[in-house]
């Protein structure tokens, strides 16, 4: 009778000094995210003083899916230099990382609309941060008891990025209502992020090791590698050599050690690439469809949340209840910031303490459908602290408590589904990789899709968001993500929990299933 192997913790991971590096690495993009959302109506304001709240929120739109937009563009090409030998996970997330520290730096000085949209861009164009880092998280550890607890560290630290950004945006950037006072109003708060990622960048550099299959980890530098690679292609040398490792198998060994039974593997086998035509199969274009459905919903709730927070509030004129009412809560930058980073507090509690429980009891699947029952009643409810908040002319102690005891309940539930879905679908994307040699492709189009989904639906829901204003409709945008919330669950249903690498087998050079 076989022992059972000892419960894993996140103390018992192998590797924890490369897995810090990669959890800072993964902490910075939604840090960068959200601390712009917490002062980015005042910004806009800042560049346009006579713009309408109406025209904020579409240019916010504007702003928000300008860095996704350009990732959808360029993210599939760094997914596949990612899988080549001639790049690699490192230089990949090297280059991505140090991108983000400058094109942050450039939108902190931006003094227009369109100068803050071509930062954004640039800074979307040249990296691919979350989809590598992912993927090395989960070649680093190839057995499935440690993959699975080391690919929910990248939600918990997202989550955390999601608390300290709100923060670090709402008491770094300009709190007056009209920052044109200050020649660099929301520089500050982009500094901080900018160093951010410049320690993540060093960490890479000296501290990460390469985990693509068939790199060479023993006997020469990373730069030595990359630029024998570089001389050998231009020399038009043909195939490269390299030694081999596996590091797709449940064998507990770990990707960067060797031993007698990866020295006695065939090469051409280990190395062999699976075509890109044939990686999409049934299970890993379902898995994708749900994944850009639940990614619109989410990322777009999450701006046009922030943007919410920030519009004034409404009156009570023209009001015909329970639908029709208009305004949003007028916070300042620093009170939107504690909002938002309840967000990231709550959830950090609950992927810290509480996943990890219904995750080992119920399994990946179940808890993942299940959470996304919770968003439609969100969206369903988010408009009505407004309606609280312009039931009084002047502010009162009670309206100011039923109105945070209101945004409370909907920050609370939307963070509950959040943590139930958002490790899910990491271990998802990750479990439906067909073969080992298109993990860092796979992860990368689950970005890209990811991406695509947060370029189109924020557009649109705060262009929804504009029009209801106008119309005395606040919650219009929010009763459309409802919608689609509904569909995420139903396209749910063809989703099924891949085999991590092992669906097909190539044999004499032939993919089979």
């Amino acid at each position: 009778m076989e022992a059972t192997p000892p419960k894993v913790s996140y103390l018992t991971l192998p590797h924890k000094s490369q897995l810090a590096i990669l959890c800072l690495a993964r902490l910075a993009d939604p840090l960068a995210q959200t601390s712009i959302q917490s002062y980015m109506f005042y910004q806009i304001r800042s560049f346009d003083p006579s713009a309408s709240d109406a025209q904020i929120s579409t240019q916010a739109g504007i702003l928000i899916s300008a860095k996704t937009a350009a990732q959808v563009c360029t993210g599939m090409l760094w997914g596949r230099l990612a899988d080549s030998g001639l790049g690699g996970r490192k230089l990949v997330l090297l280059i991505g990382l140090l991108s983000c520290c400058v094109t942050y730096l450039g939108y902190g000085l931006s003094k227009s609309v369109t100068a803050a949209v071509i930062w954004q861009v640039l800074g979307g164009a040249l990296s691919s941060n979350v989809a590598i880092t992912r993927c090395v998280v989960a070649e680093l550890n190839p057995e499935k008891r440690f993959r699975t607890k080391a690919l929910l560290l990248l939600p918990l630290f997202a989550n955390a990025g999601n608390l300290i950004g709100p923060l670090v945006g709402g008491l770094l950037s300009s709190n007056a209502e009209n920052a044109s006072a200050s020649a660099h109003p929301y520089l500050g708060p982009n500094l901080f992020v900018s160093a951010i990622y410049f320690v993540a960048a060093v960490g890479v550099l000296v501290g990460l090791e390469e985990t693509l299959e068939g790199w060479n980890h023993a006997q020469e530098t990373y730069l030595q590698r990359l630029w024998k690679r570089i001389a050998g292609y231009f020399a038009g040398k043909g195939a490269l050599h390299h030694s081999y490792e596996a590091v797709g198998s449940e064998d507990p060994s770990s990707p960067l050690t060797t031993g007698p039974a990866l020295e006695s593997a065939t090469p051409q086998s280990q190395f062999e690439k699976l075509p890109f035509w044939r990686m999409w199969t049934p299970n890993v274009l379902c898995t994708m469809l749900s994944h850009f459905i639940i990614t619109g919903h989410l990322g777009t709730f999450t701006s046009l949340w922030a943007i919410f927070l920030s519009t004034p509030v409404g009156s009570t004129e023209q009001q015909q209840l329970p639908l029709k009412f208009n305004g949003g809560l007028g916070m300042l930058p620093r009170h939107v910031g504690f909002v938002m980073a309840l967000l990231g507090a709550i959830g950090v509690v609950l992927q810290l303490i509480v996943y990890p429980v219904l995750q080992d009891r119920f399994g990946t699947l179940k808890i993942w459908r299940t959470s996304l029952l919770v968003f439609p009643v969100v969206y369903l409810f988010a408009p009505f602290p407004s309606l609280i908040a312009s039931t009084s002319t002047n502010t009162t102690p009670v309206t100011t408590v039923l109105v945070w005891l209101s945004v409370g309940f909907v920050v609370a539930l939307f963070i509950i589904g959040r943590t139930g879905v958002t490790p899910a679908t990491t271990l998802l994307i990750n479990d439906c990789t067909p073969h080992p040699s298109v993990r860092g492709t796979i992860h990368t189009a689950g970005t890209v899709i990811g991406n695509l989904s947060r370029s189109i639906f924020p557009v649109v829901a705060l262009v929804i968001f504009g029009r209801g204003l106008e119309i005395g409709y606040v919650g219009l945008a929010f009763w459309s993500l409802f919608g689609l919330a509904v569909l995420a669950y139903l396209a749910s249903a063809w989703v099924k929990e891949g085999s991590n690498g092992k669906e097909i087998v190539i044999t004499d050079n032939r993919p089979r299933i």
